[in-house]
């Protein structure tokens, strides 16, 4: 946990005189402090800190992303302060109570992201670079085995996580390059039935694959579904048929599947 006394008084003057939380919703490892109408995130900085601050300003104007208030990087750590997303994330108990609306909503919101043209787009999230990064990760032990899928290292599935690596290297998918979000999980779209309110969580965004953002769409909305939701598999699996259905596309296994393992190293 972050010392909060650490925070830069450039900040600390900007925030507002009253009550506030943490947000424990995400995964992403970072300190995040809610208030009424602004936000405060403090991470490590790293080349995703760096990403998302940039990739803020960017978005502003073409996509419905929180506005940066201030953005200060010190004593190795990235704060950003920004504006607060009104209505919950995709995953909210009312969210997951109303799943045709949440799905069409995250449809709508993946063609948003797709509708941006990846030529204007100054950020690259590229498998190769991906490659790249998680081979380092494996090196520098920031793979965290506790928080892999059961399957992924088990007798049906890797020896190791080299083997995994190994594996990722030989199986390149084809690439259809878009804008793409980068961890479209359900916390990280807001939405309010089937209308998309904004996009939070952006350290991995820029060009990528197609199937980058709808495969973990797809797992998210599994692990929602059926560890949060409650539904059943059969359930799970009409609401994932609803969701390339809105899309119109079908779904292409081989690339959920390796798109979802490429993320077990991040």
């Amino acid at each position: 946990m972050f010392d909060l006394t650490k925070i830069p008084d450039c900040i600390v003057n900007k925030l507002e005189n009253s009550a506030w939380t943490f947000d424990d919703l995400g995964m992403s490892g970072s300190t995040i402090l809610l208030f009424d109408k602004i936000v405060l995130k403090i991470e490590r900085q790293s080349l995703s800190s760096k990403t998302e601050t940039e990739l803020l300003l960017w978005l502003e104007g073409r996509l419905p992303v929180p506005k940066v208030i201030q953005a200060v990087q010190q004593d190795g750590y990235s704060f950003i302060l920004m504006s607060r997303l009104p209505c919950e994330p995709a995953c909210s108990d009312r969210n997951l109570q109303n799943m045709d609306h949440t799905v069409k909503a995250l449809a709508k919101a993946l063609k948003m992201l797709w509708n941006i043209d990846p030529v204007d787009c100054p950020f690259s999230n590229s498998l190769s670079d991906k490659l790249i990064q998680g081979k380092y990760n494996i090196e520098n032990g920031l793979v965290d085995i506790n928080n892999l899928e059961e399957e992924t290292l088990s007798p049906g599935g890797f020896s190791d996580l080299w083997d995994l690596y190994n594996y990722l290297m030989k199986n390149q998918p084809i690439l259809d390059p878009v804008f793409s979000h980068g961890d479209f999980c359900l916390p990280n779209i807001f939405i309010s039935g089937e209308d998309v309110i904004g996009f939070v969580d952006w350290g991995r965004g820029g060009i990528a694959d197609r199937w980058q953002d709808i495969a973990l769409c797809v797992r998210s909305l599994r692990h929602n579904c059926i560890e949060f939701g409650k539904y059943s598999e059969m359930e799970y699996e009409r609401y994932k048929r609803l969701l390339f259905d809105c899309l119109q596309i079908e779904p292409d296994e081989d690339k959920i599947r390796y798109y979802c393992l490429l993320d077990e190293l991040f």
